[in-house]
């Protein structure tokens, strides 16, 4: 699982909050950056747990599936980065 933005300034937010309390805006952005982590973090773990059982019935076709998957996951998220949607 790769770093995504939404993770960098999620720490950075964290870092102001054990500093001083955040403003109304900054709240509502680490909320926001947590709904994405949460969303990326579901989406990555199901595919895995897909995987897992793709290799565990010896189903070569369906574990390559889903590992593609797993890897335009990643690479979609690459792109939205690399577009400026920082919250993907």
């Amino acid at each position: 699982m790769a770093l995504m933005p939404y993770h960098y300034r999620l720490a950075e937010l964290w870092t102001l909050h054990r500093r001083r309390q955040l403003t109304d805006a900054e709240t509502m952005e680490m909320a926001h950056c947590l709904a994405a982590n949460a969303k990326y973090c579901w989406d990555v773990v199901t595919l895995q747990n897909l995987s897992l059982a793709a290799y565990q019935a010896g189903d070569m076709e369906w574990l390559h599936e889903v590992c593609a998957q797993l890897d335009a996951l990643e690479e979609k998220q690459v792109m939205k980065r690399k577009a400026g949607d920082d919250y993907a």
